[in-house]
């Protein structure tokens, strides 16, 4: 990663109330911590981490 973030936590939680608890435990527990930005996905419509190998040409 480049720019303007640090680090990304990828979570999962059951509703927008459970996140809201984790996330007011993140900002309480970490002290100097300033800005939080938050991006949500609603479904996952393909997951996959697997990259697609090339044929070496041989």
């Amino acid at each position: 990663m480049a720019g303007e973030y640090d680090y990304l936590l990828r979570i999962q939680v059951a509703d927008m109330k459970s996140y809201d608890r984790f996330y007011k435990r993140l900002v309480n527990s970490v002290p100097g911590l300033i800005d939080v930005t938050s991006s949500f996905a609603m479904e996952e419509i393909k997951f996959t981490t697997a990259l697609p190998l090339a044929p070496s040409g041989k």
